[in-house]
């Protein structure tokens, strides 16, 4: 027998990241019927895109994976993937929601994944939903799809169907809890970094999907320009961060997550040289430091105390110079890379609005919730808040979940 729901015990969740899966998991076992959505076709967040951890080194999947299970298989809880918030109004201390969920053109309970769809499909639409999704299925980007319907002739159980609609549903629910994560800011306003204009200058999010032992090159340390092997690669820390002109704080994480490429890079291919970088070395957290330590000494990583004044590729191509100022030497030089790693432009989604002065709860264009910092404290989690790593999201997820449980006794 199925164990009560009460319609009036309810509560939604902005984001399946570590954050929005600990929150929706303590909800539930308190009682609470709990909605998770989220933007993306799975589960997992940005942690979901990570190769390796800090600092235990091992896959960031691996315990990902278990919480999502609990996630998926949780008779209070209710996923929906590929979903936005178009729209929330409160009345008589509830929140009415309504969420736009995006078709799924290929039912992931019918696809058994066996890749005649992506091998049809000449536009390049259909693509593996997740390389760790549980169960494996493939997904279509519909803005590629051309609707030529060679898919659907191919499909052997019927999967796939071009016609499929988004639908809106209306919720009303108690409290919301805002797990959003974190946005990569354009770093091209910033000419000095000169974004776009080399392929092996790359934001650090994107050197981690180029270099991912589940990402297309299985784990190959490989340059975008030629498919060659580079002979160093230099990894720029506050790209964005700590700069009045766009992230006036740091990101947190990012000098650990350049150890943590740098080093790696090191263990597949100890013949590149890598260069970090840094304003300081920011390593907050337990054995944060001693990671540190123990990869770079004798590792052969170099850690120069600068931030480049300019990145720009040499007329060939072949390279990219980044002049700098050693400011612990006070000397000023220029240097070769093969390639370049930008690191630091990361921005809190709910921060951003904040920003704006605008009250709340309500949604901007941009699908962000506008809202005040005390409201914030009560029901923000994880990186969406404010710059956290991944343990600190677990820890700001749980104690969301237990402030809204709070504040309804409080209510009663």
């Amino acid at each position: 027998m199925m164990p009560y729901h009460d319609e009036d015990n309810q509560y939604l969740i902005v984001g399946g990241g570590v954050a929005g899966i600990i929150a929706a998991l303590d909800l539930a076992e308190t009682g609470r019927d709990v909605y998770l959505v989220d933007k993306a076709a799975s589960l997992g967040g940005q942690v979901a895109k990570l190769d390796k951890i800090y600092p235990t080194d091992h896959c960031a999947f691996c315990p990902l994976w278990t919480d999502i299970k609990k996630v998926q298989n949780h008779y209070r809880i209710t996923v929906h993937t590929s979903s936005k918030l178009t729209d929330i109004t409160e009345e008589n201390g509830k929140y009415a929601v309504t969420i736009s969920k995006e078709p799924t053109i290929i039912d992931e309970n019918l696809c058994i994944y066996c890749g005649r769809c992506f091998q049809k499909c000449s536009a390049g639409a259909v693509r593996p939903l997740w390389e760790h999704a549980s169960p494996p299925s493939h997904f279509i980007d519909a803005s590629i799809c051309t609707d030529c319907g060679d898919c659907v002739d191919i499909c052997p159980t019927g999967a796939i169907d071009l016609n499929r609609t988004a639908v809106e549903i209306v919720l009303s629910v108690n409290d919301i809890i805002w797990a959003t994560g974190f946005n990569e800011i354009d770093l091209s306003p910033l000419p000095e970094f000169c974004i776009g204009s080399h392929p092996d200058i790359m934001t650090s999010l994107e050197f981690e999907k180029w270099t991912a032992e589940a990402g297309r090159n299985k784990g190959g340390i490989i340059r975008k320009l030629n498919g060659t092997a580079p002979q160093n690669i230099a990894f720029i820390q506050c790209a964005g961060a700590r700069d009045q002109r766009m992230l006036p704080y740091c990101s947190a994480v990012c000098c650990m997550h350049a150890i943590k490429q740098a080093q790696w890079v090191k263990r597949r291919e100890p013949n590149i040289d890598c260069c970090i970088f840094y304003t300081d070395l920011r390593t907050v957290g337990r054995d944060y430091y001693e990671y540190s330590l123990r990869d770079i000494k004798g590792s052969g990583i170099k850690l120069i105390r600068g931030r480049p004044g300019l990145i720009y590729p040499l007329p060939d191509r072949e390279s990219i110079a980044v002049k700098y100022e050693n400011t612990l030497t006070q000397v000023r030089e220029i240097a070769r890379f093969d390639m370049v790693v930008l690191n630091g432009n990361l921005q809190p989604s709910l921060v951003r609005t904040v920003e704006k002065g605008m009250r709340g709860p309500s949604l901007d264009s941009e699908g962000f919730v506008d809202t005040t910092r005390d409201d914030l404290s009560r029901f923000a989690g994880g990186f969406a808040l404010e710059p956290a790593d991944i343990a600190d999201s677990v820890i700001q997820g749980s104690s969301a979940a237990i402030n809204v449980v709070t504040k309804t006794i409080y209510k009663r």
